[in-house]
């Protein structure tokens, strides 16, 4: 018998020993360890002298039993016992601690080995240590694959039907009566299997040693059949099962087995992953990984079963379970889980009984219906509140083509282009620089797919239905808080209208802005994967003092301290979208969620799923920044320098600095000479929140806890972005550029908001106790809190008014003729001036595009004239920079100094030779700029102005040699580049991406080429030619001529080949080693998390299509 923590087994194990009608001859008894008393009741049970110690209590019964023979009953190697009969032969009979024998249960086993000496290995019929008549199993199997088999229906009542059973496959270990030197031959259990399919291996060698296993169904043993904590776990049994497979096949299957088995794990991963059960997919791929990763064991395995067997491997077969009855007997299970799950009472009289949900059981039920009425009656006075204030404050973006101003510029007209410039590793702006597109990128191009591929519409619509979705973000998410519609009005309002939310729209700041729209699906669906939201409807727990509700609220994953994968995996991508969106918030998020993945331990295991989606999208982003990090906190968009609010004004929402005593920008009436409108307004945003969320750390109740952890996650992404804002990481003009505070500020302020949610509640509960009290004090009570209401209400419609009203204002100011401007104020007022606007698409005349898009990839010389007579030009592609196209590793990459000492590099070879030839272009002293234009690809120059000095400059540039005037467009003066090796290069050409030089620099050739790489037919040429790319020189560039590897070299700045004489077919493109990989992670990670967090019916037996019979059993008595 072997033990271990077995003490509350042992008594009536023990005692049904002793009453065997045929007792046993000797007892070994063997204690693997246990830290209970099961040592003291063997030595009771059987004598010190036949108890012995086997510390080694994960290494498995084989090793025990084996270590118990060799110290109490070492083998006697008398050759002249070889040749016993079966009636003297020595027998070990095997006894878990666990499993207690009926009194007959010996004595039929040894009567069944007296009748048959070919039989070796005997077993009993299992039956529940609990229920005495459900079966267990009664003998065993295996698949094709070696699962381990019973064949046995769920709680099927033993009533003689396999009473008739003899020859089996296999036996359980529990009660199995072996041959002493049969156990002795074939070396015993394999010590690779420590948990479970020992019993299996065993008799499979038994079988091909020539021998005879049998089950005696009237040998009963009564069994724990799921013990806690046991070894037999999904995991070991995986372990077991591919284990088998590579040890009892041909030598030349190993391989196929072992690639069967590794399909076959990623399989039910995603399989687990669709039915909402990720945790058993994933713990049955590390099984396999772990059984493949012991070859030393599996050719151990296979050189002791290859000593003993002495019949084929292919006579064992008819003894192994068809697939066809495999799934059968499966389906049977899945069926009778269901069954068990089902309660017809209550799905007669619940109307959310099927409706959509998360997991495998109800995760994300339909909104309860009260009988007062709708529940979204406050959703949607939320959102027509605040499209109104949308609607007026952005009137002039109705049916706009493209929006601009601030950090917003128009994105790409085309999807393609988004997904390319996304995922591109070459960032494809000036002369182009090596680096992975931004994972911001990957959100406009899903804007594009949403907007049916008209990008810049979708942006316009994005813009004017910020608020209202704003609104019905928050108040879904309040509902994971609180189940009173009032104050889930009250969320909706506040944040439809943060002041976040009015500065990233007037602004541009289109990642604050996505951002600030997904932080409450993300706080929601990290509540939900931890089971912290509170439950609504039926599932509602009720509050202390209650006594409407006398039953506990059913389980459901999301709520009520029942975890959920599918709400895990929603956070993931929202976490994922605000990550991209605003990337300073991506630290300060992950470290929350790895803080609550820790304190909550098994209730939090979930949340670690939200890591992995914002973790694939940024691997190849990362991969980029390794030399320049600080492009990792850049916002998206055009790098745009603010005011930042300090950390007392970002606590009441404020994103932007203002000054106390100041007035309301844009809104003279209220200019702060008399009274400090821009501390009140922002006093009466802000601290009624503030207050609420204080009184929620201190309000007695059960949801106290999670309003402390909400103020510690507001407090860790206020200090992330404190800390990220002495990080430069761009340039706009003179100014260094750190990450907007806009992020952190919503962030933080929705995590307030949630607390305050908590704390409104818990006051009024404790208000609503006191119905006992006094008239007096009970309409004292009734009166604060409908002027809490209106406080709570005041200030979010003050500030949406105020944010409609300025940019009303504001553009009937720009509409009305020009007047003296207004005198600056001193003070900093409270709000910011829209800086956004209508705009066309095409930022490029429509020539310049033409060719940009071609097959020439001409770029254009674009240069802008300032107030102050400065220029500021740049090299622009196809149909010119847009929003997609800007990368914050180019903002970052000029930017050098420790944190806080940023200065900006000096001009590389690039920058200087751009700012050389706009100096010569305006100039107009007749200087030749085409050298250095051909080097830059550049075939067009646009002067984008249209004042007086513009007018200058431009008559200027018409003297410079090699531009031909094309005259003034929509867009700017447009000039063209004529070639500068006429007439070898046609005059009506215009530079290409790619041409051909001689051994002196001049071009020779032009070629065709795409958005990065080159496919084109090469003409014969002289000696020392090279092949020249408008491109910076970098090793990812590859040339190869018919398929011959060019030799890389460069002409100047400019990437360039050795390009032979001979003609050919030439093919170039960029590669980086790290693209395949990070895209098959991405594709993996974001897929198999779409896949998680999509609802699914709520039926329990989804569930046990990823699972095979074991843990199908070990979930049905769960169940």
């Amino acid at each position: 018998m072997v033990a271990h923590n077995g003490g509350d087994y042992l008594p009536r194990t023990l005692a049904a020993l002793s009453e065997q009608t045929r007792p046993v001859d000797a007892f070994i008894g063997v204690d693997t360890g246990s830290r209970d008393n099961s040592l003291a009741l063997l030595d009771q049970a059987f004598g010190e002298a036949n108890v012995t110690t086997f510390q080694q209590g994960r290494a498995g019964m084989g090793d025990a039993v084996k270590a118990g023979l060799a110290a109490l009953a070492p083998r006697n190697d008398d050759p002249g016992d070889r040749d016993r009969t079966t009636a003297d032969a020595e027998w070990i009979w095997l006894l878990h601690d666990d499993a207690a024998p009926a009194p007959e249960a010996l004595a039929e086993l040894l009567h069944a080995v007296e009748r048959a000496p070919s039989v070796t290995v005997a077993g009993c019929k299992q039956l529940d240590w609990h229920a005495r008549r459900r079966l267990i199993d009664v003998g065993l199997s295996t698949s094709r694959w070696a699962e381990r088999l019973t064949l046995i229906e769920a709680d099927e009542l033993d009533q003689g039907q396999y009473d008739g059973r003899s020859d089996t496959f296999a036996v359980n270990s529990a009660g199995m009566l072996v041959r002493r030197d049969v156990w002795e031959e074939l070396g015993g259990f394999d010590a690779a299997l420590p948990g479970t399919g020992d019993d299996v291996d065993f008799c499979w060698r038994n079988r091909l040693a020539g021998h005879r296993v049998v089950v005696v169904p009237t040998a009963r043993m009564f069994h724990v059949s799921h013990r806690p904590h046991a070894l037999g776990s999904a995991s070991a049994a995986r372990k077991a099962q591919v284990h088998l497979r590579l040890k009892h096949t041909v030598w030349w299957k190993v391989p196929l087995h072992a690639a069967g088995a590794l399909l076959g794990s990623f399989f039910k991963l995603v399989l687990s992953i669709a039915v909402k059960d990720p945790g058993h997919g994933f713990s049955q791929l590390m099984a396999t990984f772990v059984a493949l990763g012991r070859p030393a064991a599996v050719i151990r395995g296979r050189r002791e079963a290859a000593r003993t067997r002495r019949i084929r491997r292919s006579v064992i077969k008819g003894l192994q379970t068809p697939r066809r009855e495999v799934w059968a007997h499966r389906r049977s299970l899945i069926e009778a889980l269901g069954s068990d799950d089902q309660d017809a009472d209550s799905a007669r009289i619940d109307p959310l009984a099927e409706q959509p949900s998360g997991d495998s059981t109800d995760d994300f039920a339909a909104l309860t219906t009260s009988d007062r009425g709708w529940v979204g009656n406050g959703a949607l006075l939320a959102v027509i509140l605040t499209a109104a204030a949308s609607l007026i404050g952005l009137s002039g973006l109705f049916r706009a083509e493209a929006v601009s101003g601030g950090g917003l510029i128009p994105v790409s007209s085309k999807v393609s282009d988004i997904w390319h410039h996304a995922t591109s590793w070459w960032i494809g702006l000036g002369a182009g620089l090596p680096g992975h597109g931004d994972p911001f990128a990957l959100l406009l191009w899903v804007l594009g797919i949403a907007g049916g591929g008209d990008a810049n519409s979708a942006l316009a619509w994005l813009l004017l239905l910020a608020m209202p979705l704003s609104g019905l973000a928050a108040w879904f998410a309040a509902g994971g808080l609180t189940t009173r519609r009032r104050f889930r009005l009250v969320a909706a309002l506040v944040w439809g209208g943060a002041p976040a939310l009015q500065v990233a729209l007037n602004q541009g700041r289109l990642g604050a802005l996505v951002a600030h729209i997904m932080i409450p699906l993300l706080v929601v669906g990290l509540l939900r994967a931890t089971g912290t939201a509170r439950g609504q409807g039926r599932f509602a727990v009720p509050e202390p003092g209650d006594r409407r509700f006398l039953e506990k609220p059913p389980a459901k994953p999301g709520v009520n301290g029942m975890p959920s994968w599918t709400a895990a995996a929603a956070a993931g991508l929202a976490l994922a979208v605000v990550a991209a969106a605003a990337p300073s918030l991506l630290v300060p998020s992950a470290a929350v969620v790895v803080l609550a993945g820790i304190l909550l331990g098994r209730r939090g295991r979930t949340v670690w799923w939200a890591l992995l989606p914002s973790a694939a999208l940024f691997v190849p982003f990362g991969f980029s920044v390794l030399d320049r990090p600080r492009a990792l906190l850049a916002d998206p968009g055009v790098p745009l320098g603010f005011d930042g609010a300090p950390l007392w004004q970002q606590v009441l929402g404020q994103p932007l600095h203002f000054d106390a005593d100041g007035g309301l920008a844009g809104l003279p009436v209220f200019d702060g000479s008399a009274v400090p409108w821009a501390l009140l307004l922002a006093l009466l945003v802000g601290f009624p929140v503030l207050a609420l969320a204080t009184a929620a750390l201190f309000v007695p109740g059960k949801r106290t806890r999670v309003a402390r952890a909400l103020w510690v996650a507001a407090l860790i992404i206020l200090a992330g972005g404190w800390l990220a804002g002495h990080v430069a990481t761009g340039a706009s003009a003179d100014t260094l550029v750190t990450p907007f505070t806009g992020p952190a500020v919503s962030a933080s302020g929705f995590l307030l908001l949630g607390a305050a949610l908590i704390g409104a509640d818990g006051l009024l509960c404790f208000a609503e106790r006191t119905a006992a009290a006094p008239a007096a004090r009970r309409i004292a009570l009734k009166s604060m809190s409908v002027l809490a209401m209106v406080l709570l209400v005041a200030g979010p419609v003050a500030g949406l008014s105020a944010w409609a009203a300025q940019n009303l204002l504001q553009s009937a100011s720009l509409a009305a003729p020009a007047g003296p401007a207004p005198e600056a104020s001193a003070t900093a007022p409270w709000g910011t001036p829209r800086q956004i606007a209508s705009t066309t698409a095409r930022t490029l005349p429509a020539t310049a595009i033409d060719r940009g898009q071609g097959p020439e990839q001409t770029r254009t010389l674009v240069i802008d004239t300032a107030e102050d007579g400065s220029f500021s030009a740049s090299i622009v592609r196809g149909a010119g920079t847009t929003l997609d196209g800007l990368s914050t590793i180019a903002a970052a990459r000029n930017i050098m100094g420790d944190p806080g000492k940023e200065t900006v590099r000096d001009d590389d070879a690039v920058t200087a030779a751009l700012r050389s030839v706009v100096a010569t272009v305006v100039a107009g002293q007749g200087v030749d700029p085409r050298p250095e234009l051909e080097r830059l690809g550049a075939g067009f120059v646009v002067l984008r102005s249209s004042d007086t000095a513009a007018q200058l400059t431009a008559s200027r540039m018409d003297a410079v040699p090699g531009l031909v005037a094309v005259g003034q467009t929509n867009v700017g003066w447009l000039w063209r580049i004529s070639p500068l090796n006429q007439p070898v290069i046609d005059a009506a050409d215009v530079a290409h991406r790619v041409r051909i030089v001689d051994g002196a620099g001049a071009a020779i050739g032009l070629l065709p080429s795409g958005l990065e790489s080159v496919d084109a037919a090469v003409p014969e040429g002289p000696e020392g030619r090279l092949v020249v790319l408008a491109e910076r020189a970098d090793p990812g560039w590859s040339a190869w001529l018919d398929g011959r590897r060019l030799t890389s070299t460069t002409s100047g700045w400019s990437q360039a080949f050795t390009l032979p004489a001979q003609a050919g077919q030439l093919t170039i493109r960029y590669e980086n080693p790290w693209a395949v990989w990070t895209a098959v992670v991405q594709a993996t990670v974001i897929g198999l998390t779409v896949l998680l967090a999509i609802p699914m019916p709520a039926r329990r037996p989804n569930t046990g299509l990823s699972r095979d019979e074991g843990s199908l059993r070990k979930e049905h008595q769960h169940a």
